[in-house]
């Protein structure tokens, strides 16, 4: 029985059947009318006429082209790692890599919890990455295949950021992508890119030179009104304390700014921090009664919502006013400010997206500085974002498949500045003399800190966003559980921090605050991402999983074991609303320990003692902790835990 045509004409294409031209038409590219038993070109040209069956080949898949570009960077990497090291550095990195079946491969080394990876001791080995052949790279823990995760830029090599710019009228550029009726595009051009060590140099030693001309800043008669000495010191706490959290502040473009009266210092931004500084201070200069600290810094506020009227935020952005709204938001979160805390980082985060900073975007004129200062305000808008999430338990605004920034920071001056508490020249603690400087490690622990930054991201969005179910939590729990160990496991030495090790060395590190910070935020999150398996968990199915509840009670002791050492070494007066949560995240657990606790020995119940205690002192700066104090209590009251006079 003759086959219809429809069904014909399928087995002729899968079979290779007349789907083809000739070779010879095919080889000159001519068009080729495939008659039998010769084809007219063939004819006229006195050509034998041959066709093939072969089968098309296929084009490659996406996933072919991303592998390709993948390991093309890789290789790239190892060549500029090479090109900029030492002859032993180098013997070190050829050594680490291997060849095999004609893939280079760089072993991942893997150590146990407590301590950094092996390879964070080879100078130049940290930056390559292996590289397979297309099809075969297996995923790694921070990768997952949920459409949302897969649409993530994570280098520079395979986006174009030019479908998102417009140009108007005026020649200025703008961001807006293909939906948006303003989307104009046009030439841009882009500026020439230096070479890495090249910019890294020049903005070392810009920073440096900016350093020691901040001493002019110290010959002014005032600071926007207010005494020199006086601003001054608000200025040096924050430099301090705030600073080296999220990297907000680019400290010599906006101290040279200050005087200079440049892009990246306002009045607004030097009033946001002032506002947000006072909270550390122990002057009653900056209370408006002199006897109730909660008043510190009221008047740097009034002065922020008066030049809010002046230039309204809403009506045009800036860095510096992005920078202030997020400095102004997360204290007014800490105050108990919640509503007003939460506006304020929104409107920030609208501005980040408003400048384009969320896509690296290099404009004409554009130099090293302006990039630099983009990408640290980017990541630290990403952080506050995440943080004020976690804390508040709502959506983020700042998706990770919205982005493209690297958290490569060129300028690492302050990595091996040498950071004691900060000491007031009117009121010399004795005490604080005998500290001994540390280096502060702020560029390293801020680019962790940003890694950390996209598992939080993970861990939001698979486990408390709205439609979360328990199955598609447990799927992805082993895989955030293994993003999160190599996070830690490939720590630098330098800011690893474990003052639970029976070991003396590791048991005494000396670190600052913002390491500190840094692994409360890490213990944290283990805790956020196996909780809702435990006990009363909202994605508990069935028995508690015995392996969640062990790892959430490890992680609340190491943080209590963090905070007491933060407490011992430094008080927790400077201590910032980062560490309330976690200390309230720690408590959680202790408090769930406590109540199944039975016997004389009730060492559960010491912790979450000594943990309600310590949030009882962080309340003093951060006047806002004290509700999840009294939540904590009511737990307590509710599992028939009596406060009584216990332990610290």
């Amino acid at each position: 029985m003759a086959q219809s045509p429809p069904k014909q004409l399928a087995e002729d294409y899968y079979s290779g059947r007349n789907s083809r031209a000739c070779q010879f038409c095919r080889a000159r590219k001519i068009k080729c009318d495939k008659s039998k038993p010769i084809c007219t070109p063939c004819a006229t040209h006195k050509r034998h006429c041959v066709y093939t069956n072969e089968r098309p080949k296929p084009r490659p898949s996406s996933a072919i082209i991303s592998a390709i570009q993948t390991e093309k960077r890789a290789i790239e990497s190892i060549i500029v790692n090479l090109k900029q090291s030492s002859p032993e550095e180098v013997v070190r990195i050829l050594q680490c890599v291997t060849i095999i079946d004609g893939s280079v491969q760089l072993p991942v080394p893997r150590s146990g919890a407590g301590g950094g990876s092996n390879h964070h001791d080879q100078p130049g080995v940290s930056a390559i990455r292996t590289t397979e052949k297309p099809g075969s790279r297996p995923s790694t823990p921070l990768e997952t295949s949920n459409a949302d995760e897969a649409e993530l830029h994570e280098s520079d090599g395979d986006f174009d950021v030019s479908q998102y710019l417009s140009v108007d009228d005026h020649g200025q550029v703008g961001v807006f992508g293909l939906t948006s009726t303003l989307h104009n595009p046009g030439q841009t051009s882009v500026p020439n890119v230096l070479p890495i060590q090249e910019i890294r140099n020049q903005l070392i030693a810009n920073a440096a030179l900016e350093r020691q001309k901040e001493f002019a800043i110290r010959l002014l008669p005032d600071i926007d009104g207010v005494p020199t000495s006086l601003g001054m010191h608000l200025l040096d706490l924050h430099w301090n304390r705030q600073h080296h959290t999220f990297l907000l502040t680019y400290r010599p473009a906006f101290m040279r700014d200050l005087v200079s009266g440049g892009p990246y210092c306002s009045k607004f931004l030097l009033n946001a921090i002032f506002a947000c500084a006072s909270k550390y201070s122990d002057r009653v200069e900056v209370r408006d009664d002199p006897s109730d600290p909660r008043t510190s810094g009221e008047r740097f506020f009034r002065r922020c919502q008066e030049l809010m009227l002046e230039d309204p935020p809403w009506e045009r952005s800036t860095i510096p006013k992005l920078t202030g709204l997020l400095l102004l938001g997360s204290t007014f979160v800490a105050r108990g400010e919640i509503s007003k805390g939460w506006s304020y980082t929104g409107l920030a985060v609208r501005m980040v997206f408003d400048l384009g900073l969320h896509l690296d975007l290099r404009k004409p004129g554009c130099t090293p500085e302006d990039i630099e200062i983009r990408r640290r305000v980017f990541w630290g808008a990403f952080l506050c974002d995440k943080v004020q999430s976690l804390y508040l338990g709502r959506p983020i605004a700042m998706q990770l498949k919205d982005t493209h920034v690297p958290h490569d920071f060129m300028d690492t001056i302050e990595e091996l500045d040498l950071w004691i508490p900060y000491i007031d020249p009117e009121y010399r603690d004795t005490s604080q003399i005998l500290y001994n400087p540390t280096p502060v490690h702020s560029v390293s622990t801020f680019q962790q800190l940003c890694l950390l930054s996209k598992l939080m991201t993970r861990i939001i969005n698979r486990f408390y966003s709205v439609g979360t179910t328990p199955a598609k939590a447990q799927a992805s729990l082993h895989t955030l559980d293994e993003g999160l160990t190599k996070w830690y496991q490939q720590l630098p030495k330098a800011i690893t921090f474990e003052p639970w090790s029976e070991s003396p060395v590791a048991s005494q590190k000396l670190v600052p605050p913002n390491v500190m910070n840094l692994h409360n935020t890490y213990h944290s999150l283990v805790i956020l991402l196996h909780r809702p398996f435990i006990s009363d968990g909202h994605l508990r199915s069935g028995s508690a999983s015995a392996s969640s509840w062990k790892k959430c009670t490890v992680a609340a002791r190491n943080i209590t074991s963090i905070v007491g050492a933060y407490r011992s070494t430094y008080s927790l007066r400077g201590a910032p609303y980062l560490t309330c949560y976690a200390v309230y995240v720690s408590c959680t657990i202790h408090v769930r320990n406590a109540a199944l606790e039975e016997g004389q020995n009730r060492e559960n119940l010491r912790l979450l003692l000594a943990s309600l205690k310590t949030l009882d002192e962080l309340s003093v700066p951060n006047p806002g902790i004290s509700r999840p104090a009294n939540i904590i209590r009511r737990l307590m009251q509710s599992n028939g835990i009596s406060e009584g006079p216990g332990e610290s």
